[in-house]
């Protein structure tokens, strides 16, 4: 047996171990022709999160045309500023690699861009289904996982004043639950449209659920401004 042979059998196994999921990104932006595509349909940030903003309880009226078209614009600089800090906490300490950060920024601005604007889509979907059944006389607080979240409160005991007084904890967490729909959507068209088997994960790429967190957050912040009084 060969030296070669005797320490390529020594050598332990490739890293198998457990990993969380990282955000699918690379796909978009892994060539000019598809970067640019996305980065124009992810404009539909804009007239999506206008419909939520202008649907959502005590939200902007439909003619706070301006003001709701701010709050996006300061939603898409909030993301950037968001991803460069995110990239920089994330960047391996190695002064020889000068495109690491950048890299890492891209990756993280359309991973939230993504993500942000599926998690509305998801949201506007939900109140367009709660007008709908409101219209046929179903009642229905806010969204549908809104409802089902006060509905669940009242099954615990809590009284309605109480519920009531929730109103941040529970667009929170109604939030978080439409980022992480979000997620499970792009994971699963992301498989859909895939070609071949899977590539493995870059590092630059961010974790899925740091994405998750960071849109809820994005997202609870925003409706928030727009229903305060």
């Amino acid at each position: 047996m060969s030296t070669d042979m005797h320490l390529s059998a020594s050598e332990p196994p490739a890293s198998g171990g457990f990993s969380l999921p990282r955000f699918p990104v690379r796909w978009a932006v892994e060539s000019a022709a598809a970067e640019r595509i996305f980065s124009r349909l992810l404009w539909l940030l804009v007239p999506l999160q206008y419909y939520v903003v202008t649907h959502i309880g005590r939200g902007f009226s439909p003619n706070d045309l301006i003001p709701a078209v701010l709050l996006s614009l300061i939603s898409v600089v909030v993301i950037f500023v968001l991803s460069c800090a995110a990239a920089w906490l994330a960047s391996p300490l190695d002064e020889t690699r000068d495109d690491s950060w950048t890299g890492r920024v891209r990756m993280w601005v359309v991973a939230l861009m993504i993500c942000t604007a599926a998690g509305y889509l998801l949201l506007a979907l939900s109140l367009v289904a709660t007008h709908v059944a409101i219209d046929h006389g179903v009642r229905i607080y806010g969204d549908l996982v809104t409802d089902r979240l006060m509905w669940l409160l009242r099954i615990c005991g809590l009284s309605r004043e109480t519920i009531e007084s929730l109103d941040l904890p529970l667009l929170a967490w109604a939030n978080l639950i439409y980022s992480f729909a979000a997620l499970l959507v792009i994971a699963l068209v992301h498989r859909a449209l895939r070609r071949g088997a899977a590539s493995p994960s870059s590092t630059q790429e961010p974790g899925m659920i740091s994405v998750g967190v960071v849109v809820a957050v994005v997202m609870t912040v925003a409706n928030s401004l727009a229903t305060m009084d």
